[in-house]
């Protein structure tokens, strides 16, 4: 059975078994999922933070006059 992590909390992404009741004991293992390397090269796409400045994206462009 698969799972993910967020915010410390464990979330199933498949349902439970019909065979498992509630108050029903369970032992859970968890072992971490290798993320897969893709065969070609990649690199992480970053913004400069004055481009998140909403100014400095509409400001008028009074030097190109």
């Amino acid at each position: 059975m698969k799972a993910f992590i967020k915010d410390k909390k464990i979330y199933l992404t498949d349902p439970l078994p019909e065979n498992l009741e509630d108050g029903d004991e369970v032992e859970i293992s968890i072992v971490q999922i290798k993320k897969k390397n893709y065969p070609f090269p990649t690199f992480i796409l970053g913004i400069k933070d004055e481009y998140l400045n909403r100014e400095h994206i509409y400001e008028s462009d009074s030097h190109l006059s």
